[in-house]
């Protein structure tokens, strides 16, 4: 549940927050979020020893990003999300649920198409030497070939909107002045 507004110490009153589970697993995914994207790109033109050791991680990370997504939309199905500021205009409001939906819908799909990709191309993921992730379908060149090609169309719609999502952010913050951000702050 939502906590409810309390008045700062200037005795203004600030926006309901989602809860400190949701709030944590919101920044921990999008760290992990931003640093597979860093890891997928900036790794590419790179040794081939680097680059593998960068993509083990990005493989280990991608299966703890799924899990954890999957984590958070059970926990948002049990606590509902606060409410937008009574300022937001009103097509504001449903462009919001959207970007929450594929924000969502990317966190799953994204992994998940990599998971595949590597399952069907018969290359099993190590998830960070702990353990190997079970394949999730058989070998398949056709298959892997197909789920390459969505897991990199679906990194860069995650990319896109990522940084739509931040800009829009600080755009709330600190050009509206709405405090939406304090909705979201861990501290």
């Amino acid at each position: 549940m939502a906590t409810f507004p309390a008045a700062d110490a200037a005795g203004t009153t600030a926006a309901p927050r989602y809860t400190k589970v949701a709030i944590w697993l919101h920044w921990i995914i999008g760290f992990a979020v931003i640093a597979n994207i860093g890891l997928a790109m900036l790794t590419e033109d790179m040794p081939r020893e680097t680059h593998r050791a960068a993509m083990d991680i990005h493989k280990a990370l991608g299966i703890t990003i799924l899990l954890l997504s999957v984590l958070r939309i059970l926990w948002r199905i049990g606590h509902k999300s606060p409410p937008l500021p009574a300022a937001t205009p009103a097509w504001q409001r449903p462009l919001s649920g959207i970007v929450h939906f594929l924000f969502y819908a990317l966190l799953i799909l994204l992994p998940l198409s990599g998971w595949m990709w590597m399952s069907a191309a018969d290359r099993p993921v190590d998830y960070f030497g702990l353990f190997t992730v079970p394949s999730i379908v058989g070998p398949s060149e056709s298959l892997a070939d197909a789920m390459h090609d969505r897991h990199e169309t679906l990194g860069l719609a995650m990319l896109g909107l990522a940084v739509v999502h931040i800009l829009a952010a600080l755009k709330h913050q600190f050009v509206d002045k709405t405090r939406l951000m304090g909705r979201m702050n861990p501290f």
